[in-house]
């Protein structure tokens, strides 16, 4: 195929327009892919952390329901009824019937107490107990006998603040935390049912707040409540829902068939879910003991973007892992549609030059294809119609060279035929 100047023009202009609209487009979408994967990064890492203040504001409505239980109990003098009296005995050194009565007394207004506060808020359990860490009674029942609470970190805390007996020790020993808590310690609060459903769990991670009972400067005993994430419901009815649940309407409330968020032990098993379908999974990657970090996983049967921020216990242990997830799909979706974006831009691009490369070469082939169509006419004889270029280049010059040339050849015959 044989090809004229204009094509050849359109060609040449078509290739000098679509290399750097090509590469151009190329480094865009290495740009853009790598921007929407660090973008990625760093919002499911901002929002672990989120999820992270989250499990502090948990940790604070815990603290603020120890303070009110406390103050409470503190309020109509109902410690003194949980421990056995020591006064008001009888001959046989025993305490007498009226002080017993009066304790029964106290010890049902305190744990009706105890219930009322329970059940408002929404909490798992409230114990009270004395200085030494012993639980003198509990929401659901009197304790046990020997059953205490002195290993519990955020009781080893409030004690070691009010023995302290420094100015701000009842402010240092109102504290909250995450806590490990045994089967047998649950069991005794009624959720040993819960934590058996987490997969197996032997601990039971527990968000807890505790409280000193006060008189005046004295601390009497303590209000200790908590919340155990393994395997929370998920009832949004609930007066205080699952963390889990929480976290993701906070943060998720557009992308709730795209995202999970989870708790895991400190053996990375999932613990607590939104999707309850995912308790019991093992989270694969390696996770950072220290901040939250981006890592793709394998969950629910899909792949995830997740980052899981490190919960410490109140001696700076590590207790577990709070975190979300984001499936991949939906950032891949965001990056398709960047995709589409510089491929429609590119193509419109490439139309536009194409349609100026067409009528640029037009204008220029023109006073060529006039110029050849005049020589045409010429070497027919056709000598009367006068050759116009309005091209001022040299195009131009050579229309003005034709046109002299057909004037002269004109005139070169007429002069034959007069001589004739």
């Amino acid at each position: 195929m044989k090809l004229n100047i204009r094509n050849k023009l359109i060609i040449f202009a078509a290739i000098l327009i679509f290399a750097p609209l090509a590469l151009s487009a190329l480094a865009f979408v290495v740009i853009v892919s790598g921007n929407i994967e660090e973008d990625a990064r760093r919002s499911i890492e901002k929002d672990a952390r989120l999820a992270e203040e989250l499990l502090r504001n948990r940790q604070q409505i815990l603290l603020e329901t120890a303070q009110a239980t406390a103050q409470a109990i503190a309020k109509d003098n109902l410690i003194d009824s949980a421990a056995t009296p020591s006064s008001a005995t009888s001959s046989s050194g025993n305490p007498s019937q009226a002080a017993q009565a009066s304790q029964a007394g106290g010890q049902r207004q305190l744990q009706q107490l105890l219930k009322q506060r329970n059940d408002v808020s929404g909490v798992d359990f409230i114990a009270v107990l004395n200085t030494k860490g012993q639980v003198l009674i509990r929401h659901n029942g009197n304790a046990e006998a020997q059953e205490s609470l002195a290993d519990n970190p955020l009781f080893v805390k409030a004690r070691n603040a009010i023995e302290s007996n420094q100015a701000d020790a009842i402010e240092k020993a109102t504290s909250a935390g995450t806590i490990n808590e045994t089967e047998e310690l649950l069991k005794r609060f009624g959720l040993d049912e819960q934590l058996k459903k987490s997969a197996g769990a032997k601990l039971g991670l527990t968000f807890e707040g505790i409280a000193p009972i006060t008189s005046g400067n004295k601390a009497l005993g303590f209000v200790i409540v908590g919340q155990l994430a393994n395997n929370a419901p998920q009832d949004e009815n609930r007066p205080l829902n699952a963390l889990t649940r929480k976290v993701k309407q906070t943060l998720y409330r557009d992308l709730q068939e795209a995202s999970v968020t989870a708790i895991l032990s400190k053996d990375k098993i999932i613990v607590s879910s939104s999707d309850p379908r995912a308790i019991g999974t093992k989270v694969q990657s390696e996770l950072s003991s220290d901040k939250p970090t981006a890592v793709s996983n394998s969950l629910l049967n899909d792949s995830y973007k997740t980052a899981f921020a490190p919960i410490k216990s109140p001696d700076d242990q590590l207790v577990g892992y709070i975190g979300v997830g984001v499936k991949n799909s939906y950032y891949n979706q965001v990056l398709y549609t960047s995709l589409l974006i510089i491929a429609v831009a590119t193509l419109i691009f490439l139309a536009l030059g194409i349609g100026l490369a067409v009528f640029l070469s037009q204008q220029l082939t023109l006073p060529i294809t006039q110029l050849t169509e005049a020589a045409n006419r010429i070497s027919l004889g056709e000598l009367d119609d006068p050759i116009v270029i309005a091209s001022k280049d040299e195009i131009g010059q050579l229309g003005e060279s034709l046109e002299r040339m057909r004037i002269s050849l004109k005139q070169a015959i007429e002069r034959l035929r007069s001589r004739r």
